[in-house]
């Protein structure tokens, strides 16, 4: 699935007398194209959770469009509008309030599956059954409540409710932040293989420029609500030319080595 966003803008308004407005974005565009596994980069308060949120429909842009293979999303119909929340996915930073915790694993996964798939319920085993191997999770797991899982657990469990609706395009927004290092890894190798296999677009929303160069095949630099750089990414922070990018690159050199090209 290609994802265009044209020309966003988001504008808040503070509830106080003074009524002062915030810039959050200011003329965002750019296109991911189908397949492409693309990371959008930024600290906190770049605008890139609110991007997300506008891609999503989780809330409105001020001005501006999305498109979905050149569907707009927000003149999308009701039956649309369903087929396109099939198709577009978005895990969020934080898997525990992500999942419903009266549910049982099982039903967290099965529940976009009632909700937006055609599945007899024997399909509907079989393929919640599917996504826990292929997350590499046991499947005793499955009766479960999501407080008795750790956090990588939960990640795991996030992603393949997401990838439970053969998603065209995954939203990752900080989908990995607050885990440590070593289950950062097995998270992001795991994301790789899903990618690999299954060949669905990829958007990859972190502040942290290690992951977008280890993950990505492009990354777009946010900063200020505006998009500084947009490149093709070789994994290397020489890829990098914007100033704002080469500082967080930077940032983090020693976490990845002194002897990476800069």
């Amino acid at each position: 699935m290609k994802l265009t966003v044209q020309n966003i803008s988001k504008i808040y308004t503070s509830r106080d007398k003074n009524q002062n407005k915030l810039n959050a974005l200011n003329d965002v565009s750019f296109t991911v194209n189908s397949g492409e596994f693309c990371a959008i980069v930024g600290e906190s308060g770049s605008g890139k959770s609110t991007l997300s949120q506008i891609i999503t429909g989780l809330i409105p842009a001020t001005s501006g469009k999305v498109f979905f293979n050149d569907v707009e999303l927000a003149c999308s119909n009701s039956k649309k509008q369903k087929e396109l929340f099939r198709k577009v996915q978005l895990v969020l930073q934080d898997g525990k309030s992500a999942l419903d915790p009266h549910f049982s694993i099982y039903n967290c996964i099965a529940e976009p599956i009632r909700n937006l798939c055609r599945m007899s319920r024997n399909d509907e085993k079989n393929r919640v059954s599917e996504l826990i191997r292929q997350m590499e999770l046991s499947e005793d797991i499955l009766q479960r409540k999501p407080h008795e899982l750790s956090g990588g657990q939960q990640k795991r469990v996030c992603i393949a409710r997401a990838l439970a609706v053969d998603p065209e395009i995954i939203i990752f927004d900080e989908a990995i932040s607050g885990l440590d290092v070593i289950l950062r890894k097995s998270i992001l190798d795991l994301l790789k293989r899903i990618h690999k296999e299954n060949g669905c677009t990829m958007l990859f929303i972190t502040h942290d420029m290690d992951v977008a160069l280890y993950m990505a095949s492009r990354i777009i630099v946010m900063k200020d609500g505006r998009i500084v750089e947009d490149t093709a990414c070789s994994g290397k922070p020489g890829c990098l030319t914007h100033p704002y990018s080469k500082m967080l690159a930077a940032a983090m050199l020693p976490e990845i080595g002194n002897n990476a090209d800069a």
